[in-house]
């Protein structure tokens, strides 16, 4: 078994304490999920695991020769190699990567040219990329920075039953808590600098960490009135002061030096703008970006209690819906029709909005200098507080926030306008677990409709009552939870689309894929027979140990690979009749 260990492990980041003396070890068959509030350090852990960073003090013990492959939340790859190039990089003599396996990966990530170079992609194609070159390398653990943005759900839910079978070790931070439960086995809090590992999925892990929490309090509570009365013992006169012991003097310097931890509880409370009786309709709207239809003859009216769910694939056009609710895009044809009260509150996915370069109290001020809230109007550094932002934060510039405290930002930006209609695209990207359900909470309580973009599947469970599906072009409306869509549809929301745009761009298969297809059809009885050689060696050998080991690691190895060329053979299949092809 191969671990890593950390020793007594410090690191800062500037002031930042992000890690404090800290002792824990791991080995490659845990599967754990990291938690932490925003800014807490859960990515600076991950670097902390590839030696990106270096402690300050202490050490990273690593044993085996262990493997580690690494997704980052923003990866960058040269813009002169190939899609195919760049997956097949680390394949070595020990563990090949085969062709036909970085081809399926691309494909399942969405990629069906092999030849092109990363060159004006997107973020979103960037970590796809990224993440399915992790997944065909081989590795002892796999460290994952937030694996499920920019995947539309179809892909999720598909690296979701990908990681329950991994059978390596996993460490991974993601807001998304289904996957948490499902996938995890283990958890790991940071919390004021410190790492509590927990041995529990998601949901137990919830009652564990009630648990503590109620204990550290009890144990704060009790230093607290120690060191109060010891206070009033060491403030009595001078007199008394000659007969004190110094034993107790000592003590009382040691429990001075002790810094409490109080978790500060986040909370917001808006006034509600008044809304009238026109919000917002459409009727028969009509979209398109030259020849790609995005809905065609949608109507709606949107109603005071809506929450609505807008779904579908990467690409589908749900940003563009939200930009015509804005006017910022026209519908093509069709009719648009907002009430005179509505204030729109618009929460973008794109954090290029915010100056990096601004001080975080400014970024408020320059909006706004109070705020009017139901408890009365507060200063923008007292909203500030309530978000978490201690004074330290909030004179420092924006750069220096994590990708998490950028998106709390954002939304004070957005709740501060106290709006009546919400538009959030997006909102659970980079946000802690914490924050994620205070916002829910808000959500469910605002007086007035809201429509969200997101791929959370737990989030549009807990708050939505209505769905918007962009599918094939049009936008279907359902009043089931998303779960429940999921599986009356048998997750067929983004492959549709696919594979009608590919059934109308050409009936005949590429001779690329046919001549794979032929190759993994020709490939995979070799393969069987090689299985059943081996099998059969295992079988006669009885007392070589270590031949007996190499045997069944080679025989794994193959049946795995197997498998994968397996389902490469029906992707391959189902593409086939979708080109028409008998």
């Amino acid at each position: 078994m191969m671990n890593i260990t950390f020793d007594n492990v410090s690191f800062k980041y500037i002031e930042r304490k992000i890690l404090d003396s800290v002792n824990f070890s791991i080995t490659d068959n845990d599967k754990i999920g990291i938690v932490g509030v925003n800014g807490t350090g859960k990515t600076t852990l991950l670097k902390l695991f590839m030696e990106i960073e270096k402690p300050n003090s202490g050490s990273i013990i690593k044993t085996g020769g262990i493997k580690i492959n690494y997704l980052p939340q923003d990866p960058v790859f040269p813009n002169d190699k190939s899609l195919l190039s760049i997956v097949m990089e680390e394949s070595t003599k020990e563990h090949p990567i085969l062709e036909y396996e970085a081809k399926s990966i691309l494909s399942k990530m969405g990629f069906n040219d092999y030849d092109i170079n990363v060159t004006n992609f997107s973020g979103g194609q960037l970590k796809r990329l990224a993440l399915a070159k992790v997944l065909v390398t081989y590795c002892d653990i796999l460290i994952l920075d937030e694996p499920t943005n920019h995947l539309d759900n179809e892909l999720i839910i598909w690296l979701e039953k990908y990681l329950i079978k991994w059978k390596k070790g996993l460490l991974m931070v993601t807001h998304d808590r289904y996957f948490l439960q499902r996938v995890c086995n283990k958890m790991m809090e940071i919390d004021f600098g410190k790492i509590y590992l927990y041995d529990a999925n998601y949901e137990a892990f919830l009652s564990l960490k009630a648990e503590r929490l109620n204990n550290q309090h009890e144990q704060q509570k009790k230093l607290k009135s120690i060191l109060k009365h010891e206070t009033e013992w060491m403030n009595r006169t001078v007199e008394a002061r000659r007969t004190k012991s110094k034993s107790r003097i000592e003590r009382f310097e040691q429990l001075s030096k002790i810094e409490f931890n109080e978790h500060a509880e986040m909370e917001f409370s808006s006034i509600s703008t008044r809304l009238g009786k026109k919000l917002i309709s459409m009727q028969n709207g009509f979209k398109a970006f030259g020849d790609k239809k995005l809905f065609n003859d949608f109507s709606f009216d949107l109603n005071r209690n809506d929450i609505i769910g807008i779904v579908g694939d990467n690409g589908a056009g749900k940003t563009t819906l939200f930009k015509i609710l804005l006017e910022e895009e026209s519908l093509d044809s069709g009719i648009l029709d907002k009430g005179e009260t509505l204030k729109i509150g618009y929460f973008s996915q794109h954090l290029e909005l915010i100056n990096p370069e601004i001080r975080v109290i400014d970024y408020i001020k320059d909006y706004v200098e109070e705020i009017e809230t139901l408890d009365g109007t507060i200063s923008a550094s007292k909203l500030l507080e309530k978000f978490l932002f201690t004074s330290e934060l909030q004179y420092s510039k924006v750069k220096m926030l994590s990708g998490g405290e950028k998106r709390r930002l954002q939304l004070v930006k957005v709740l501060i306008s106290n709006p009546n209609v919400l538009l959030f695209d997006e909102p659970t990207n980079d946000l802690d677990l914490y924050t994620l359900e205070i916002l829910e909470d808000y959500l469910l309580d605002f007086k007035g409709p809201i429509l969200v973009i997101s791929h959370d599947r737990y989030f549009l469970d807990k708050i939505c009552n209505k769905l918007f599906v962009f599918r094939n072009g049009n936008i279907i409306e359902s009043n089931k939870s998303f779960s429940e869509f999921l599986d009356s549809e048998n997750i067929t929301i983004s492959n549709s689309n696919k594979q009608d745009n590919n059934i109308r761009r050409n009936n005949k298969m590429p001779a690329s894929l046919r001549n794979e297809l032929e190759k993994i059809t020709n490939d995979m009885p070799k393969l069987e027979a090689e299985i059943e050689q081996l099998k059969i060696d295992l079988s006669k050998e009885a007392t070589d140990y270590r031949k007996i080991l190499e045997l069944q690691q080679s025989i794994e190895d193959l049946n795995n690979s197997l498998e994968k060329m397996m389902e490469r053979y029906f992707e391959l299949e189902e593409i086939k009749e979708s080109y028409k092809i008998k």
